[in-house]
């Protein structure tokens, strides 16, 4: 539209311009005859005196001004033809000049005219342009309105309300309400910032449920042994009569395996916490396997009378750079679940074998079994088998803390099992290097 504008505004100035041109020219004509019938006329009487050359000068000079303007055919027919009536007039001789002065008039008065003509033509063309850009501005600031509307709108269902709704979700998990989910609506981001938030709330309500189940776990297990405790003092402290050395031998042998228990629960209890804290150290020393291994089993002999304990060892040393009061650990929590879920009895077999490749520590019983889709959960802080969780006591941090002690030492805890038949845990550790 403006550049629209700026043609008939360049168009209208040219008509303008024409016109005053014209009319100077025909002004100038005029002046030019009057000079020529009136020469001998005092210069007093007329005004200032203009000579005859100085008027056929001027005349000269507007026909290129009146030339300077013309844009169609039509325009410069009519300024040729001016041209030529001019032209006539300024060579005829006196008798003719006043016939072709009124053609010379009626040429320059055709120019004038069709210039007049031009310019009215040109506003009523910019009344029509002025007239559409009004009609186009209007719709264009009708459309940017309703299409400022429409974004808005959409803006408000597609990005508000779903963020809006993460807020309310997260102000109502933040109070207590668990179940507090987002709905995933809205652009791709904010469906996955919603899918994300659902994924994080399951999982806090998922370890809200292990915390319980843990505390009521520890709960349980740690009243059977002070239980025990309890019952073994009470027998003791209620006798009529002092009882016999082997009777107070028996209390203290049960009191004593307790304490072990207890003291067990409350290691493994610590133990994973310096774990989750990243606060496992290690002292690494160079150690014998085959001792550690051999110790830890005599001191689990007198621990079960319904299990039958078999060691099997190299005949050498079995040399390992470890920590050995973390392997003593992990040695005790594979023996003490060996025999734990071993609850009919039955041997528990012990092997250690060495090689270049690999140091490879099986413990086997013959007890209730592990399912294979268990065999990595039970490794899991407070996860347990499902078969045996509700008769065998325990809160499932023994072989959590095994695992991660065995790999900050470089090796990794596996296990095969058969339900019903027993399970056979292996721990791989790599071999001492010999320094050369």
């Amino acid at each position: 539209m403006s550049t629209q504008f700026q043609s008939r505004t360049t168009s209208l100035s040219d008509s303008i311009e024409r016109v005053h041109s014209t009319e100077q020219l025909a002004q100038s004509l005029f002046l030019l005859q009057v000079v020529q019938e009136f020469a001998s006329i005092d210069a007093s009487d007329v005004g200032p005196q203009v000579s005859v050359d100085e008027a056929r000068r001027r005349v000269s000079e507007l026909l290129p001004q009146v030339e300077q303007y013309t844009d169609t055919a039509q325009e410069r027919a009519l300024i040729a033809n001016a041209r030529s009536q001019v032209e006539m007039y300024l060579r005829a001789p006196a008798r003719e000049r006043l016939s072709k002065l009124r053609g010379a008039f009626e040429a320059t008065e055709a120019v004038s005219a069709s210039s007049i003509e031009r310019a009215r033509a040109v506003r009523d063309e910019a009344t029509r342009v002025s007239n559409a850009a009004r009609l186009v501005g209007g719709l264009l600031a009708t459309g940017i309105v309703m299409g400022a509307a429409l974004v808005l709108a959409v803006t408000r269902s597609r990005l508000y309300l779903p963020l809006l709704s993460i807020r309310q979700a997260l102000a109502a998990f933040k109070s207590g309400q668990r179940e507090s989910r987002v709905a995933q609506v809205g652009p791709l981001e904010l469906r996955e910032v919603a899918a994300e938030f659902n994924d994080m709330a399951d999982t806090l309500v998922s370890q809200d449920a292990r915390h319980l189940l843990f505390l009521a776990g520890v709960a349980h297990d740690l009243r059977t042994p002070l239980n025990a405790l309890k019952l073994s003092a009470q027998v003791l402290l209620r006798a009529p009569a002092p009882p016999p050395p082997e009777k107070i031998r028996e209390s203290l042998v049960r009191i004593s395996a307790q304490l072990d228990r207890l003291d067990r629960m409350v290691g493994d209890l610590l133990e994973q916490t310096r774990i989750e804290a990243g606060n496992l150290e290690l002292r690494l020393e160079e150690t014998d396997l085959r001792i550690l291994v051999t110790d830890v089993v005599e001191l689990h002999r007198p621990s079960s009378q319904q299990h039958q304990l078999e060691i099997t060892v190299p005949d050498g040393p079995v040399p390992v750079r470890g920590d050995p009061t973390r392997l003593t650990q992990v040695l005790t929590n594979l023996l003490s679940n060996a025999i734990k879920y071993s609850p009919r009895g039955g041997r528990v077999r012990v092997q250690l074998e060495h090689s270049h490749e690999e140091i490879l520590l099986s413990v086997s019983d013959e007890g209730v079994g592990i399912p294979p889709d268990e065999y990595e959960r039970i490794f899991e802080p407070f996860r347990r088998s499902k078969g045996s969780r509700a008769e065998i006591p325990g809160i499932g941090l023994g072989l959590s803390v095994s695992r991660r002690i065995v790999r900050a030492h470089g090796g990794n805890i596996e296990v095969v099992s058969q339900e019903g038949t027993g399970s056979t845990f292996r721990v791989r550790l790599p071999p001492q290097r010999s320094s050369t």
